[in-house]
């Protein structure tokens, strides 16, 4: 069954990465973050990134392999995520960009359309993360939730799961709560516990 096309919900995934961004204050850089390794600076970093690479792919090009980013100031970092949607949409913007297939750095191919997936899920749980860390879960766009949790679970694969080390890429899925909503769904698929504490040592995800 092909993937859907979720090309105007990426677009909707960086806007509200960037309001997320928008509402972090400077005092909050250091804070951690549901991302082991990743506190809220170094996972601005890495989301921006993300949205520029989602953005090259659309236009045909590879992404790097590794998983440095390139340090953003956060006064610059909503306008960066804002300049990469408009990249996207332009790159993503013919549909036969849903159909062609892309390797990537760990080998396996994807259709464009199974990319659009991948990067609607790792922007949508990024802007969670932030927005956990930084006290605005009431911020984020309940729209997205679900089409991302439904993106994750089509694109992760058991063996995507603690492959490189513990919690890397993807940490093993966790229980969502009792009554969890679909944010918190989604990131308990994504390898994180919805409602620890943060700061604790845990075998959390990273993307």
């Amino acid at each position: 069954m092909a993937d859907p096309d979720r090309r105007r919900t990426l677009l909707d995934s960086y806007e509200n990465a960037a309001v997320i961004v928008s509402g972090i204050d400077s005092a909050e850089l250091g804070h951690p973050t549901p991302c082991p390794k990743y506190n809220v600076a170094v996972l601005i970093d890495h989301l921006v990134e993300a949205g520029h690479r989602a953005a090259a792919l659309g236009r045909g090009q590879a992404p790097p392999t590794g998983d440095e980013s390139p340090h953003v100031e956060l006064a610059d970092a909503p306008d960066q995520l804002r300049s990469a949607a408009e990249e996207a949409a332009q790159a993503w913007g013919d549909n036969s960009s849903l159909w062609l297939r892309h390797t990537m750095p760990w080998g396996e191919e994807y259709t464009g359309a199974t990319l659009v997936n991948m990067y609607v899920a790792e922007l949508a749980a990024h802007a969670w993360d932030l927005a956990r860390a930084t006290g605005q879960l009431d911020k984020l766009d309940p729209s997205l939730a679900l089409p991302a949790l439904e993106g994750a679970r089509a694109m992760i694969k058991p063996h995507y799961r603690n492959m490189v080390e513990p919690g890397a890429p993807f940490g093993a899925e966790v229980s969502p709560p009792p009554g969890a909503d679909d944010w918190e769904r989604l990131a308990a698929f994504m390898g994180r516990d919805p409602r620890t504490t943060l700061g604790e040592d845990s075998a959390l995800a990273r993307l």
